[in-house]
């Protein structure tokens, strides 16, 4: 591919030597995602995923790898203007420009600028990470359900490989707004406040998820207090 061809030349030429390695996300999510699935990925099959809270379409992304290895999905990021870049270089995704909550309506969205990962609707995450005092803007907007999303957008079969979930504070909302006896990915990542397996555990959407059949894989570093944990459904064989 073009794109993986320009993007190993870029690194090569920063770091002197070659890489024959090409991810995307912020702290190797997509990486852990390629070993999850590389049965899946082996065989050439396409598969189905659900990125909320995408942020961009390629970066600091964990489904763009999956993208431009055929698979598809729905992209949501709730920031005004968010889905134009996402339509150029994504098209063949379904990208919806909406919050995902437990009741359809509206919340406000506390704005920090166009670049920043920790836009959210969350006041206290934002306080607990001391950017409460960079909002410029609070800004009513639209939010609805899981359910009501995959109702409408998801493929026919109702199956759902992969669920990813950067909500900045906000994913267990996020979790409780789903039908999940209807929708039951077989992976999903989720960026939590922890520091270790042990904060995990007492996680109350890592909890949810525990009671639904779900086991954790792994886990990654972003900052000293957020990660992404990656669980792995009951049935699913990796």
């Amino acid at each position: 591919m073009i794109i993986n061809t320009l993007k190993r030349s870029i690194r090569k030429l920063i770091l002197g030597y070659d890489i024959s390695t090409y991810y995307f996300s912020q702290g190797g999510e997509d990486a852990i995602l390629q070993a999850l699935f590389h049965k899946k990925l082996s065989r050439k099959d396409k598969g189905f995923f659900i990125d909320v809270g995408a942020y961009h379409p390629y970066k600091h992304s964990n489904t763009y790898f999956f993208y431009i290895n055929g698979w598809r999905g729905i992209n949501i990021d709730a920031r005004p203007g968010s889905m134009k870049s996402f339509n150029k270089v994504r098209p063949k995704d379904v990208n919806l420009e909406v919050g995902v909550s437990e009741e359809n309506g509206t919340l406000t969205y506390y704005f920090i600028s166009e670049s920043s990962t920790m836009n959210s609707f969350s006041k206290d995450n934002l306080l607990e990470n001391g950017m409460y005092k960079h909002v410029q803007a609070e800004i009513p907007v639209k939010v609805t359900t899981l359910e009501d999303i995959l109702d409408k957008h998801a493929q026919q079969s109702g199956h759902i490989d992969l669920l990813s979930v950067d909500a900045e504070g906000l994913d267990y909302q996020v979790l409780r707004s789903n039908n999940w006896s209807k929708y039951k990915p077989d992976v999903i990542v989720l960026e939590l406040s922890c520091q270790d397996i042990d904060d995990v555990k007492h996680n109350i959407s890592a909890r949810f998820l525990f009671d639904l059949g779900y086991r954790i894989v792994a886990k990654n570093v972003i900052i000293k207090n957020v990660a992404s944990v990656f669980f792995v459904s009951d049935s699913f064989d990796y």
